[in-house]
């Protein structure tokens, strides 16, 4: 049997994957090999998200224009200003650029236009009577709740976000038009309480998300190791683990896929070879098996190039014995190709011994079918198998036709 195949070797994305589920790693332990992955793995979805938040953003900063109309008449054309200037060109910018830009830049765009949109809305709520600048500042605080859960940032670029934020909208609120003391102190609870609780959040689904990405990426290695041993284990059961060929299981799937069912217009007909070495146990009892073993080995890479060049097939069939099967417009096509593998076989020359080769030789049983006809792989294999036996029987080291057996004068005229 050959022996078996080295374990591969891992990829570092694959070591840093084990390594962080198996330390039980945050995020913020991670490597950079994992870092870049994991932010490759989220770039379609992060612009996908910003692309919606941006048109959602745009079509709140036109609607707040007109709730500006409504409850704040008189600065209404200043918010539509300031909101024109500020809050629509980079959400614009966002809409615009979000297949073209990386994903560094749209996340700056769209916080800033959100940290324009809480800062506009601040310094009207200075402006308005206390009833409005108290539902303009509790908008505020929604508003920065909702971006930093809606957001798709990493855990530095929500905190970023969080300082400016708030470092904005209650630096507006101080100065120019101040807001009343007790707003203002409401304003800033509020809006660190939002903060603070928006951050805690965004950490922990980010530390969740992190989890699951790699959980994910190591099932999918775990995955492709599984699908290699499988198809490791498919080619074991399906190869002679001595020559390389086909065994017979491989080789009937094969047959039954490639020649069982010709179609009607097939024009040429399927033989089928059995092929024994001659006298092999009296070579492996002479030049012991190891020699034995070789010329096996050196037979099947002559029979495999012989098929292979003619569109055939050929497996071992056990022991020093192999199938072959190919398509042939004639039977004495069939003849003619199992005279050149006699030849080619019999032109080999097997290491022995140190400055010593030895010659084997081969008898050939052949079988064939006409053109379109039905074909039955147990016949042909029983009819090759009686033309083998006549073969050895009358000599060995010679093809021998099973029409020829079975006097189907017929055959052998077409």
């Amino acid at each position: 049997m050959s022996a078996l195949q080295p374990e591969p070797k891992r990829s570092e994305l694959e070591l840093a994957v084990q390594r962080a589920v198996a330390e039980q790693w945050r995020f913020s332990q991670w490597p950079p090999v994992l870092k870049q992955d994991y932010g490759r793995s989220r770039e379609s979805d992060a612009r996908q998200v910003l692309y919606h938040l941006q048109v959602i953003g745009l079509i709140v900063a036109i609607l707040s224009i007109a709730i500006d109309v409504v409850a704040l008449s008189d600065q209404a054309m200043r918010g539509a200003l300031l909101r024109g200037l500020l809050v629509i060109p980079p959400a614009l910018l966002g809409v615009i650029f979000a297949k073209r830009w990386s994903l560094r830049p749209l996340k700056l765009v769209a916080g800033m236009s959100i940290v324009a949109f809480g800062t506009i809305t601040v310094h009207l709520a200075s402006l308005a009577d206390p009833v409005n600048a108290t539902r303009y500042t509790m908008a505020t605080t929604f508003l920065l709740g909702m971006a930093g859960l809606l957001l798709p940032f990493v855990l530095d670029e929500a905190i970023a976000f969080m300082v400016a934020f708030c470092t904005a909208t209650l630096a507006i609120g101080l100065w120019p038009n101040p807001l009343p003391a007790g707003l203002m102190l409401e304003h800033l609870v509020m809006t660190l309480i939002v903060a603070g609780a928006i951050l805690a959040i965004a950490i922990r689904n980010g530390e969740l998300r992190a989890r699951t990405y790699l959980y994910a990426v190591r099932d999918k290695f775990i995955q492709g190791e599984l699908e290699q041993t499988v198809q490791v284990l498919r080619e074991l059961s399906e190869k002679d683990g001595l020559t390389g060929l086909a065994n017979r299981r491989a080789f009937r799937s094969v047959f039954l896929q490639t020649y069982a069912n010709p179609p009607p217009e097939e024009l040429s007909g399927v033989s089928l070879l059995m092929i024994d070495l001659d006298h092999f146990k009296a070579f492996n009892d002479n030049y012991g098996h190891p020699a034995g073993d070789r010329a096996l080995r050196a037979v099947a890479r002559c029979l495999d190039h012989a098929f292979n060049a003619h569109g055939g097939h050929v497996a071992r069939f056990g022991g020093e014995e192999f199938i072959g099967a190919l398509h042939c417009h004639t039977i004495a096509d069939a003849e003619s190709f199992a005279e050149l593998v006699c030849h080619e076989i019999r032109a080999l020359k097997i290491p022995v011994r140190r400055d010593e080769a030895q010659s084997v030789t081969a008898s050939i049983g052949v079988a064939s079918t006409g053109a379109g006809a039905k074909v039955d792989l147990c016949n042909l294999t029983a009819r090759a198998d009686r033309a083998l036996y006549h073969a050895k029987e009358t000599g060995r080291d010679q093809v021998v036709l099973s029409e020829r057996i079975e006097l189907r004068v017929d055959r052998l005229a077409s």
